[in-house]
């Protein structure tokens, strides 16, 4: 063993990174009459998640050189604008949610106007320009959820069983088991809802930024 060795390997990142579906966001702000908005997205029907809302983003890709690069060119494809009208301000965090996702999150500015973006339809219905005022005068509700385990998955079509019975595991995870009960903010907003990674990400910022 060299102590040496492990001491430059050791860092205080996440485990299990690359069994993670690894994404990143830009929580997009925008200036307008001297005051800050947030651009959120009214995801496309037709995509995964679609109807909700949400901050530009997705997966990283391997051209991409990091995860902010991820971010960025996200952002660019589905607001349709180029990269040099995104300021990145900095880096929020890490969120990690419990179905495998890793969201590295980033706030940056646009600095094109409103009436510049060219929104990829196949993706986005509609952008959403709300104040961030709105927020710090609308704390959200809190709502809680639980998060159950299934032990299977699906590849092609096919149901693969998790083979807990091979392994001798207790009998407990030979069917459906619940996690532990998660909290849950959501922003209500002109009749709909403003919740989960989106509205975690917007409760980081008014809380602990702005």
């Amino acid at each position: 063993m060299d102590r040496e060795r492990i001491r430059e390997k050791l860092n205080d990142g996440i485990i299990g990174r690359e069994k993670n579906f690894n994404s990143a966001v830009l929580a997009s702000i925008i200036e307008i009459d001297g005051k800050y908005n947030f651009i959120l997205e009214k995801r496309s029907k037709n995509i995964r998640q679609g109807g909700e809302i949400s901050f530009p983003g997705g997966g990283w890709e391997e051209t991409d050189k990091n995860f902010e690069e991820t971010a960025i060119r996200e952002t660019v494809e589905e607001l349709g604008i180029l990269s040099k009208n995104i300021e990145i301000l900095g880096k929020l965090g890490t969120l990690i949610i419990p179905a495998g996702v890793l969201i590295e999150v980033y706030v940056g500015e646009i600095l094109c106007r409103i009436e510049d973006l060219n929104i990829n339809l196949e993706e986005v219905d509609e952008i959403l320009i709300i104040p961030i005022d709105y927020f710090r005068n609308n704390p959200p509700k809190l709502e809680k959820i639980t998060v159950q385990m299934h032990p299977h998955y699906e590849i092609d079509g096919k149901r693969v069983e998790f083979p807990a019975k091979y392994y001798n595991l207790p009998e407990k995870y030979h069917k459906p088991w619940n996690g532990r009960e998660r909290e849950v903010y959501i922003y209500e907003y002109h009749g709909g809802a403003i919740w989960g990674i989106t509205a975690d990400i917007i409760y980081e910022i008014i809380n602990k930024i702005i």
